[in-house]
């Protein structure tokens, strides 16, 4: 018989580059059977409340508490064991936000300590994680026109426009759907109002919120046509990036406007019903729970989603759900620090029916962790790009684990939600 060993023996650091040629971390933990690595992203629109990514000597300071203070605390500790593991990280930083090792830190010791132990038992990580219970795989949310904090040359004031297939009939053909969506639009933007790509991959236009979400539905409708695939259109207004608190007004400074949060309400809501939006993200800012649950009271048969109003934590999360400020929220394990949080989230997210969407972030790497834990964890949704080598290599990793599943695997239906 093999002998198998999941104690950890070896804790290395090293720094890394993301998908904005941002240095970022990289953890690699070692058993005497396997070993698992993972590179933190990193994101450019932060919630407030979201753990603090780096130390104050940021990915240089980093390392050096990986080496110095963390690897000798986890020398002998069971990878499988991974309450130990990420109480022995908490512990060690000593604040609630990661604010001395990083949350970036901890979440990259805390996943490569979860595929080392999936590596040293020879299984998928998202067999390790989930068990017989994987065989799911979420619908794929993808970015097609950007903003925000994610297209510093311009683009819209909101983050993105995004689209989700409904009822393809294999995540392959809902990949395939969102990808034909986004290509089409280089072939119906008026000329020379397509200029570029943003952090994520979206395309960048000149166009204003309107004319997009026109096009976007347009390309979607010639999609539905040829694939027979129906598709959703959604919004990631990411309105805390543009909320002045001084002011007490949302102001699109690229668009020339200005709304107070009554009008801002209306704004929302006259796009959701314009375009039938299926699913939005952080309509009002962080902080505006009530804006959320008044939404929530006037729509039918669409996402309300919060990403900064949650940040992954489970307390917000239990909050807002006891407003009905939302029924969906975003898990970004960057955000809280640990795998064991992260499933906290999911848990407490799913107590309250809520719909969870692992997302990636607009600093990437091409490890494929997130599609794993997006089926281990039964999302219904990942929100992981269109394209983009560090997006294609989430979704294509989703279509190794549909193969992988050898015809057992079946796409999340949102029946009795929005269809």
């Amino acid at each position: 018989m093999m002998y198998i060993s999941t104690i950890i023996s070896d804790v290395v650091a090293r720094k890394l580059f993301n998908s904005r040629g941002d240095p970022t971390i990289n953890v690699t933990v070692y058993t005497e059977s396997g070993l698992g690595s993972f590179s933190a992203p990193s994101g450019a629109s932060k919630g407030r409340y979201e753990a603090v990514a780096f130390p104050p000597g940021g990915v240089d300071e980093a390392v050096r508490l990986v080496d110095e203070l963390i690897a000798p605390e986890l020398l002998g500790v069971d990878s499988m064991d991974q309450f130990e593991v990420d109480e022995t990280l908490k512990r060690l930083d000593g604040t609630s936000n990661f604010s001395k090792i990083g949350g970036s830190t901890a979440i990259a010791a805390s996943v490569a300590s979860a595929k080392a132990a999936a590596s040293s038992l020879d299984i998928p990580l998202y067999k390790y994680l989930g068990g017989s219970l994987s065989s799911t795989l979420p619908l794929p949310l993808g970015n097609i026109i950007g903003g925000g904090k994610h297209s510093a040359s311009g683009g819209l004031d909101v983050q993105e426009i995004l689209v989700l297939p409904l009822n393809a009939e294999s995540f392959y053909d809902a990949a395939l759907a969102n990808i034909q969506v986004y290509k089409r639009i280089l072939k119906l933007a008026p000329k020379d109002t397509v200029y570029g790509r943003n952090d994520e991959g979206a395309w960048i236009t000149t166009l204003d919120i309107t004319a997009s979400l026109k096009l976007v539905k347009m390309a979607c409708e010639e999609v539905s046509d040829k694939l027979g695939i129906r598709l959703g259109i959604g919004l990631d207004v990411a309105a805390s990036s543009f909320w002045n608190s001084n002011s007490n007004r949302y102001v699109y400074s690229r668009a020339g406007l200005s709304l107070e949060p009554e009008e801002q309400f209306k704004y929302i809501l006259s796009l959701i019903r314009d375009f039938n939006l299926v699913y939005v993200e952080d309509p009002f800012h962080e902080d505006d729970f009530e804006s959320f649950a008044r939404l929530m009271d006037e729509v039918e048969d669409c996402l309300i989603c919060g990403d900064d109003l949650f940040v992954t934590n489970a307390e917000r999360i239990d909050y807002g759900a006891s407003l009905g400020a939302c029924n969906s929220a975003i898990i970004k394990p960057n955000q809280v620090g640990t795998l064991t949080d992260t499933v906290l989230a999911v848990k407490t997210a799913r107590s309250h029916g809520f719909i969870t969407v692992f997302s990636h972030r607009s600093g990437e790497t091409v490890d494929p962790a997130l599609s794993h834990l997006a089926v281990a964890l039964s999302s219904p949704i990942i929100k992981c790009g269109v394209m983009g080598g560090e997006r294609i290599a989430k979704i294509n990793e989703l279509i190794r684990i549909e193969e992988d599943l050898d015809g057992g695997a079946g796409l999340y239906s949102l029946e009795g939600v929005l269809l």
